[in-house]
Parts: C-alpha cells; sequence; structure tokens
C-alpha cells in the first residue's frame, strides 16, 4: 500500500468533513434524485448486513436503512475519521449502525459477515484495489454482492480527478477490461456493467 499518498487522501478528506455534503451537492435535490435511481439498482432485504465502503458522512444511510429495516445492520466504514464523526452527528438517531474508522483493506471484521458492500465514489481512492477485493471476497456472504457505483461515467469521472489541484488527481476509476481482470484475480465475476453519462454502476459476486 502506498502509505503516504493514503495519509495524503486522509487529510484532505478530514479537512473537508464539515463541508463535505455542501461541496458535493449532497444538499441537491436534484442530485439525491439521481442518487436514489441508481441505489434502486442494489438488491438488499430486510435484515440483511451492509457495509458501506468509504461512507463519508452518511449518504447512503437513509436508503440503506430503508431495505434492511430495524432488525439489519449497517457498518459504516470510512478511512478518514472526520468523516466518521460526521456520519455518527448526522445519523444518530439509528441505532443499528456500526462505525469503523479504517481503510477498506484493513478492516477487521469475521468473515462471511455482509450480504452486501457498496462502493459509492470511492474505489477510485483506494490505492490497493486488489487488496480490496480480496477483503471485499473474504467478507460478503457466497450469495451476497458487491456494488460500486457513481453518478458519472468513467471517463468524466477520471477527468474530473485529473483537474483537481488535490491529492485525488491521480485517482482513476478502471475501464471496464482492467476491472473484469481485478475481478477475476480476486475471486469475483461481473454480472451487471453500465457506464453511461451521469451512471458508473458495477455489481460483481463471488465466483
Amino acid at each position: 500500500m502506498k502509505q503516504n499518498a493514503y495519509d495524503d487522501k486522509i487529510t484532505y478528506f478530514n479537512d473537508l468533513s464539515a463541508s463535505w455534503d455542501e461541496t458535493v451537492g449532497n444538499t441537491d435535490e436534484n442530485r439525491m434524485r439521481k442518487l436514489r435511481d441508481a441505489f434502486a439498482l442494489i438488491r438488499l432485504k430486510p435484515g440483511s448486513t451492509v457495509i458501506d465502503a468509504g461512507c463519508g458522512t452518511g449518504i447512503l444511510f437513509s436508503f440503506i436503512e430503508e431495505r434492511i429495516g430495524e432488525e439489519g445492520r449497517l457498518i459504516a466504514v470510512d478511512a478518514a475519521g472526520n468523516m466518521i464523526e460526521e456520519a455518527k452527528k448526522k445519523h444518530a438517531a439509528y441505532d443499528n449502525i456500526q462505525y469503523f474508522a479504517s481503510t477498506l483493506e484493513h478492516l477487521t471484521l469475521p468473515h462471511k459477515v455482509a450480504d452486501a458492500i457498496i462502493c459509492f465514489a470511492v474505489f477510485p481512492h483506494i490505492e490497493d484495489k486488489s487488496a480490496a477485493l480480496m477483503q471485499c471476497q473474504r467478507l460478503i456472504k457466497e450469495d451476497g454482492a458487491l456494488y460500486i457505483f457513481h453518478l458519472s461515467d468513467t471517463e468524466s469521472l477520471n477527468a474530473f480527478h485529473h483537474a483537481l489541484d488535490a491529492p485525488v488527481r491521480h485517482d482513476v476509476m478502471p475501464h471496464r477490461d482492467e476491472l473484469e481482470a481485478l475481478f477475476l484475480r480476486t475471486g469475483f465475476r461481473m454480472v451487471r456493467y453500465i457506464d453511461q453519462p451521469e451512471l458508473n454502476f458495477i455489481e460483481a459476486r463471488i465466483v
């Protein structure tokens, strides 16, 4: 793992945590509509255990909670501890959320604990994507799923990151062929791939 690169990014996201929702537009009604439409592609059942990897301030929490209900379990993970603290404040009403300030690669949880892992707007920022996927393979139940998605197509997303004067400017979302190769090496198979304006959505399942 490129620890220095991660450290710089963690500092970057920590510094933005208090204003994150306003910065990325999470307070915008149109963006929230697009997010809800994208989330409709995710299959969750009442009582499920879901890992929200790179949860930020918890923008997906209400969508997840609607599906899993009070009997479900939400595991919120973010490498930036300040993002976790913001999420705790914003979503204190939920009592079925467990928080971890950790990278996905170093998350310490029992094997086969999750029915689904959701990575929204985080996968490009992961330094060791193979290690992260191996961790997902370890954590997801045999009939579970991994979801990776963004409200942007791959080319636009990568161009956006590249244009930033920030530690994330070199972060890229792999294209389909590279992603399929990553999945093959880490015990996944791609079962759905969408790459169109305002949506990049991938569903993968354990081989």
